[in-house]
Order: structure tokens, then sequence, then C-alpha cells
């Protein structure tokens, strides 16, 4: 399918409308620090789309690189630059970090924004042993996925959402299909912009997501080689909630 490939503001429009930035990287650089690295760590961003997360870190000090499938999401985080950040266009089920264009090891390692779910399930420990491949002694791996009680209170067959920031108003058409032999979900939208000089445009996405559970992922993670050593309900210190909903940010260190 089609996937992320309309222009990188209109997706920052909606990450932004969506995402709190700021607490999010608040809790990233926390774990830096408690890998050692208050600053000038160095941070892989898998599905990094066009780079707000890194370009968040690196006004705190830290370099890395960004990795994502969409050309046009890559080319606008190059050209929003950003100090000691790199990207690399390229699929996390297919991703060799062998062509990085660095050996350096990584502090940090996310995964934001239930990326996570894009990754086709026969790739994903393959995925996670790359990471710890380039993992630095001490650093973590940050998992931010949508788990199944996410998919199952959310789900709708069509939805119309609105995001409007910076004079840009878009409005999403998705509809979303359900394959329950392969835990697949499939959206497909189509996204009507207006521009801040009235401009309108329009633009076909599509993607598909598998539906993970916490524990998979805890499998994943040890079939890879790593160990949880927190979880927590968001980006803040806080427990997930009891009653096993809302969102679980799982965080994962070098088991041994």
């Amino acid at each position: 399918m089609m996937a992320f490939e309309f222009p990188g503001q209109y997706y920052e429009v909606i990450r932004g409308t969506l995402r709190d930035v700021h607490a999010e990287t608040a809790y990233l650089a926390d774990w830096l620090a408690k890998s050692g690295k208050a600053t000038g760590g160095r941070v892989l961003d898998l599905g990094c789309g066009t780079g707000t997360t890194l370009r968040a870190l690196a006004a705190r000090g830290h370099g890395g690189v960004g990795v994502d499938a969409s050309a046009a999401f890559i080319a606008w985080a190059t050209e929003a630059g950003g100090d000691g950040l790199e990207y690399v266009r390229a699929d996390l089920a297919d991703l060799d970090v062998a062509e990085f264009a660095t050996e350096e090891p990584f502090d940090l390692v996310v995964c934001l924004f239930a990326t996570l779910n894009m990754v086709p399930p026969e790739a994903l420990v393959p995925l996670l042993r790359q990471v710890r491949g380039r993992l630095a002694p001490g650093g973590h791996l940050v998992l931010d996925a949508a788990h199944l009680l996410g998919f199952v209170d959310t789900y709708q067959p069509s939805m119309i959402a609105h995001h409007q920031r910076d004079g840009v108003l878009l409005t999403r058409m998705v509809h979303t299909s359900v394959n329950g032999h392969t835990a697949c979900w499939r959206n497909e939208e189509t996204i009507l912009a207006r521009d801040p000089d009235g401009a309108v445009s329009m633009h076909e996405n599509g993607f598909d997501q598998w539906v993970l559970t916490a524990p998979q992922i805890r499998g994943a993670l040890a079939a890879a080689g790593f160990r949880v050593v927190a979880e927590h309900g968001g980006f803040r210190d806080a427990p997930p909630p009891p009653f096993g909903k809302g969102p679980l940010v799982q965080v994962a260190a070098l088991d041994g």
C-alpha cells in the first residue's frame, strides 16, 4: 500500500495535535540522563516521521539518526535540519543497521507513536536483535506501541477527524478494516488540506497495523536479548492503569 507519502508539513500538523512533544522529550531526555548522557547522547529513532522527536532532543544537546520508510517525511526532516542529525530512508521490516554511515553505538533507541505496530510480526524479533547490536552499554530502548484494548476501544469502521495548526486545516476521512485471521488493521484515508493561503489539496494515505499485546512485546524483547526495566502509563513516571487500558510505554535494557 502507498503509505505516508503526503507532504511532511501536514504530518507535523497531525502529530502536533495528537501528541505532546514536550512531555515526550522530557521523558526521553530523562532516560538519556539515566544512561549517563545528560547531554551529548546519540539517539536512534525508528519511524522518525518528520524528525519531530530528534529535533526536540537536538535542542537539548543530543544527536542521532532517524529512520523512516516515507521519502516525503525523510526529505522534510532533512530540510528542517538540526545539529548532529541524519536521516535514513528504510522500511523497518527490512532494516539493515550495517548500512548506516557510522558504527557508533546509540545511547537511546526509540520507537514511538504505534510505529512498532507497523512492523509485521515475523520481523519484530529480528528488528529488535539489530537494535540490541547497536545499543551502547547502559543504554535504553523505549517502545510506545498501541496494544489490544486500545485498538478495540477506538475501533470505528469509518471516521472523520479534523486537525488545525499554524493556519493549516486538515480533514482526514478514514476507513478501517480488520482481518481477524492475521490481526491486521488496514487503514485507508483521504486527507483534505487547506493551507493558510487558501490553497486546497487532496492526498491518499494507507497503512497496515498489527495488533500487539503487552505480553507479546515483553516476549519479543526477551527473545532479542532485552529485559524490561520500566513500564509507564504514558510519558510520565507513573505506573500503567491497573485495569489494563490506556497508554503503555515500555523501557528495556540489555539483558546481561
